[in-house]
């Protein structure tokens, strides 16, 4: 069966000062909702103690197309280098 092509990608720039484009370690995320949004968290723990990095606030169907292209890149992922193990689930 032939995937569905992918409208191009739009035109446009992102601009970043140099200190958000080097990124963050986070070793926790959490997912929250609303009726109109979906609140990501990330965070850094280690120990007993943690920090929020980012919250990142998407509307329904911005979540929605997020999951299924994270889900398409992961599943790239682990054809070209493997099965990722999740590790263990925090309760």
């Amino acid at each position: 069966m032939e995937q569905p092509k992918r409208p191009p990608a739009p035109a446009f720039t992102i601009k970043a000062d140099d200190e958000l484009a080097k990124g963050r370690f986070a070793n926790l995320a959490q997912v929250g909702s609303t009726n109109d949004a979906f609140v990501l968290d990330f965070a850094f723990v280690q120990g007993t103690a943690g920090w929020l990095l980012a919250r990142v606030v998407l509307s329904p169907a911005h979540a929605k197309r997020f999951s299924a292209v994270l889900s398409e890149t992961i599943a790239r992922h682990e054809e070209r280098f493997g099965v990722i193990d999740p590790g263990p689930t925090l309760q």
